[in-house]
């Protein structure tokens, strides 16, 4: 398990120029546009983009074919995607905080007791989504996945927040609030029914 998730993480490093890049374009963003929910919105795109970075490598790379041939249970495997998921989201929310707190000092956007009740909705935003595509991409592929991520979460949430001037995030994350630990508890339960359904796709599928 520690070395399939070590192997993972080997592969994220490789990237380490294009994740640089990402950070500095939301940080800059977040100073800039006075927003530091842009940091949040951070959160989001670089978990999904992470994630779907190891899953494409296993995919090109024909790491499953060879994976199988190894005396691992199939389900071990597909764990190791859903802890390592834990592990960076756990990473990010190391490295937002001090810029957030820095940003905020500016932006005056956010109290600290609303950031971390915010965090946590937005944590829970990410395991949700997370529940969709890790089973998408083991069905059907890391190609089909990155338009499903693209359809049904960025380019919509985008265009809306376009539209309403900045606010839609607002606005949604004061709704959100009124769930608190409810939202945290769906999102854990569909993260665990998200790793049994990947585990059953993963063992039908041929590699």
């Amino acid at each position: 398990m520690k070395a399939l998730i070590l192997k993972d993480l080997y592969v994220i490093l490789n990237q380490k120029n294009s994740l640089l890049m990402l950070i500095t374009l939301f940080v800059i963003a977040s100073f800039f546009l006075g927003d530091t929910g842009m940091l949040l919105i951070f959160l989001t795109v670089l978990s999904m983009t992470l994630i779907n970075i190891t899953l494409s490598n296993d995919e090109t790379s024909h790491w499953n074919r060879f994976v199988n041939t190894l005396p691992i249970e199939k389900s071990d495997i597909v764990k190791s995607k859903y802890i390592l998921s834990l592990i960076l989201i756990l990473f990010m929310v190391i490295i937002v905080f001090p810029i957030f707190l820095l940003t905020n000092m500016i932006t005056k956007t956010f109290t600290m007791v609303n950031f971390i009740s915010i965090l946590s909705i937005i944590i829970s935003g990410i395991l949700m989504m997370l529940s969709f595509v890790i089973p998408v991409t083991i069905k059907y592929g890391a190609q089909k996945a990155r338009i499903f991520i693209l359809a049904l979460i960025f380019i919509p949430v985008i265009v809306i927040n376009v539209i309403s001037n900045g606010s839609f995030f607002h606005q949604l994350l004061e709704f959100l609030l009124l769930f608190g630990y409810i939202a945290l508890i769906i999102a854990v339960v569909m993260f665990y029914l998200s790793y049994q359904l990947s585990v059953k796709f993963f063992k039908k599928k041929e590699y």
